[in-house]
């Protein structure tokens, strides 16, 4: 007797020589079955329309250690990226976060990510602008350094003000296929009245092993407060667009673990 799982979310069992028997999935992971096809095929739909006018590169998506870099003047790309609990169907995440650098103001980024979180029935939207302005670059040196600050807001809760954060990006590129970021920063977060200031930190990698596909890594965390790691394959697919597939794992507490599926598309 052997198992393999259908499309329509059923586990199928086949006895070799008798008969067919059909055990439907748990119900919450059925309903994260269909997130995930609803994510990708929305996000294959968006790939084939602006394919055909974007050019992509390497982007940060659902990573959190960030780079030195930004884009070019005149240019824009939008990451889309949805995250779910392995070991819990209904906590999931989506968000949408478009990033641009204006021809006027060479030196500045500005983001403005939305984003929908999940937990149990009970969901929240935040918005999250963000400017980034890169400080200084030697690309004899393969040297990048950047600082961003960033607000969030909740938008259906009376206290909407979140939490603001500082982050100072360094980036070091010792060989074409490798770069490696590190972060340092300050986080302030508001939670029912309870105020907290805690340093935070990062780093990470990024490998090139063919045009087509990027390993990345990192390994994040705040002091006192949350600490995980991500990692998973980034594929270019032409030079228009990105998809990542991330596995991550949280440090503290039940050491939740989730898998993100995003894409990055620039233009």
């Amino acid at each position: 007797m052997y198992k393999k799982h259908t499309p329509d979310g059923f586990t199928k069992y086949r006895n070799r020589t008798t008969h067919v028997t059909f055990h439907p999935l748990p119900a919450s992971k059925l309903r994260a079955v269909r997130r995930n096809l609803i994510f990708v095929g929305v996000t294959a739909g968006i790939v084939l329309v602006l394919s055909l006018m974007s050019n992509a590169h390497a982007a940060g998506g659902s990573y959190v250690v960030d780079d030195g870099a930004i884009n070019a003047p005149g240019e824009c790309n939008v990451d889309a990226w949805f995250t779910a609990n392995r070991h819990a169907g209904s906590t999931h995440s989506e968000t949408l976060a478009p990033a641009c650098t204006s021809a006027a103001i060479p030196w500045l980024q500005w983001t403005a990510a939305v984003s929908r979180a999940n937990h149990d029935g009970d969901g929240e939207t935040q918005v999250n602008p963000q400017l980034k302005a890169q400080l200084w670059a030697r690309e004899d040196l393969g040297l990048e350094l950047a600082a961003s600050a960033g607000v969030h807001y909740a938008l259906n809760r009376q206290h909407s003000f979140d939490a603001a954060d500082l982050n100072v990006p360094f980036t070091w590129q010792p060989m074409e296929a490798l770069r490696l970021n590190f972060n340092a920063g300050w986080s302030h977060a508001y939670n029912d009245g309870d105020q907290t200031h805690r340093p935070t930190w990062g780093t990470g990698f990024e490998y090139s092993l063919m045009d087509s596909l990027t390993l990345i890594a990192e390994r994040y965390g705040q002091q006192g407060g949350d600490q995980a790691w991500q990692a998973g394959p980034r594929m270019h697919i032409g030079k228009n667009v990105d998809v990542d597939l991330v596995v991550g794992r949280s440090l503290i507490g039940d050491q939740h673990q989730w898998l993100t599926t995003g894409a990055t598309l620039r233009f």
